[in-house]
């Protein structure tokens, strides 16, 4: 009986220790994909930081580009 209970209690440890392992691989997983997220809020943060410098040269550079046209068409008339 003895004999019986004691591979009972190993079993039960040894199915604890699978679920240990278990859950340090779901950790790992989860360090390296905040990791990964971390990495991409940093990239897209950037990205906004270089359109928001960029877009006060690309509206002036519109609006020079309609002017443009509108003077050669009203040029283009009167010729």
């Amino acid at each position: 009986m003895t004999e019986d209970r004691l591979r009972r209690v190993e079993q039960k440890i040894d199915s604890l220790q699978e679920a240990v392992v278990s859950l340090a691989r779901v950790e790992e997983r989860l360090t390296t994909i905040f990791s990964r997220q971390t990495k991409i809020e940093e990239r897209v943060n950037s990205m906004d930081e270089k359109i928001s410098r960029i877009n006060p040269v690309i509206a002036f550079a519109e609006r020079l580009f309609w002017i443009l046209i509108v003077a050669y068409v009203s040029v283009g008339d009167k010729l």
